[in-house]
């Protein structure tokens, strides 16, 4: 899967001209290496004390971009220069981090810079700025990992802004909650919807000739292969997957879903499941055309970084949820080689049902209340299923997750069957994300 860029901030300092300017600049030189430190991509204005000062950062804060403003203040500020330099940029995340006290020959000294910030977090809350509040030193490692959370929400935020999502098909089986609003989801979360009909992957699947994916056929050779499988059902599935991935690439997605039940399923008798889960593996894919889901896997990726898989609920006990798709997890999501079978009923074609391998993982769903979007988090422990099987079918990928909190309350906020699922646990970033775009946050 392609690598994401380094999250970026602009930094803004802000000090009083009353001070030594070498215990300022020092100040601020160790907060940029800092946050250099921790992986940022780190751009930053000279500081602002005078009147003078605001129309350089302004033109910068203008004219460069990042995904977030960190407004450090080393020392006392002048609240007016404060707010006539950030005003403009009140609707973007801006981060104010304080400086506390440091240390010189083992005495405590101070430049006024949290009394400054008790004055310049209550005037962000008054103007209703999309901001968050930190506060210590550059040395300090929890303060560090606070601004990598707060700067990776605002990173996914401005990548969710420029996302465009491939949709192939609509819902499937009359899922209501598979549906979105298409302006609603631009204006409040970015992404563009650009939709084709599933012919556009048929066409182009019969145009490719097996001789396209006979490379294809090696990774195949590390596979668990069941019972029927044959090289030509492989060649299929090959295609398939090289077909959508030719459109996706043309058409510029960052993520894509298709409808597969039934027209690719039973009336074309090829289920994108494999398809889909090879795909998986390099881009961020899901079926049955639910676009909640697959925006809730975008998100997911953004903030991890790493492949996203999905999967319907099919148990809850008092401890554990069971999750699984009928046929499609990315293939690096197997616990150990991939195991590939045939479908037996419901469907035609291949179909992947590798158990998940165990790890911290994140589960989240994307809804809407009465016109206002929510996203549903949990975490927990990923461990290998129970034997299971829908009534006449393969076993599929499924995976067990032991809850961190209550199952009971995890299952009356369900906004729907599917869940997206990434290794890790990014609840934290989830909900600073929220904040920045003004949606409801359901934990358990």
């Amino acid at each position: 899967m392609p690598e994401l860029s380094p999250p970026s901030v602009m930094v803004i300092p802000f000090a009083y001209p009353d001070y030594p300017s070498q215990d300022v600049q020092r100040q601020i030189d160790a907060s940029l290496r800092a946050l250099e430190t921790a992986g940022l991509n780190v751009t930053a204005s000279a500081p602002v004390m005078l009147p003078d000062h605001v129309a350089p950062a302004l033109h910068m804060l203008r004219t460069i971009s990042y995904d977030a403003i960190v407004a450090l203040v080393v020392s006392w500020v002048e609240a007016p220069l404060f707010v006539a330099t950030l005003r403009p940029f009140f609707n973007e995340p801006i981060l104010l981090w304080s400086h506390t006290i440091f240390s010189e020959n083992g005495v405590g000294l101070t430049l006024g810079a949290l009394p400054a910030a008790g004055v310049l977090r209550e005037t962000l809350e008054e103007m209703e700025a999309r901001f968050a509040f930190v506060y210590g030193m550059p040395e300090e490692l929890p303060l560090l990992e606070s601004i990598r959370k707060f700067v990776h929400a605002a990173s996914a935020r401005r990548k969710l802004a420029e996302a465009r999502i491939g949709l192939l098909g609509y819902a499937s089986m009359g899922m209501y909650t598979g549906t979105i609003d298409h302006a609603q989801l631009r204006r409040q979360l970015g992404p563009e919807i650009d939709h084709l009909d599933q012919y556009e992957v048929v066409v182009r699947y019969e145009k490719i000739g097996d001789q396209e994916v006979e490379g294809w056929l090696k990774e195949a050779e590390r596979w668990q292969l069941g019972e029927g499988v044959t090289p030509a059902d492989l060649r299929k599935a090959f295609r398939m997957a090289l077909a959508i991935e030719r459109i996706a690439q043309e058409r510029a997605w960052d993520a894509f879903t298709v409808k597969c039940q039934y027209e690719l399923s039973r009336t074309f008798g090829l289920a994108p499941c494999l398809p889909l889960s090879i795909l998986g593996d390099r881009h961020v894919v899901s079926c049955e055309g639910d676009l909640p889901l697959v925006v809730s896997q975008l998100i997911l990726h953004y903030l991890t970084g790493e492949p996203t898989s999905y999967g319907d609920l099919h148990n809850a006990t008092p401890t554990h949820i069971l999750l699984g798709a009928c046929g499609f997890a990315p293939l690096c999501y197997a616990a150990a080689a991939p195991v590939i079978n045939r479908h037996t009923a419901l469907y035609e074609g291949l179909l992947n049902s590798s158990p998940y391998k165990p790890g911290r993982v994140t589960l989240l769903r994307l809804g809407a209340r009465r016109g206002h979007f929510k996203l549903h988090v949990a975490a927990g422990n990923a461990e290998l299923p129970p034997p299971f099987h829908e009534v006449g079918c393969p076993t599929y990928p499924f995976v067990n997750v032991a809850l961190d909190g209550s199952t009971a309350d995890f299952m009356q906020h369900v906004p729907s069957q599917h869940y997206a699922i990434a290794y890790g646990d990014v609840r934290e970033e989830i909900a600073i994300l929220c904040r920045l775009l003004d949606i409801e946050l359901i934990s358990d």
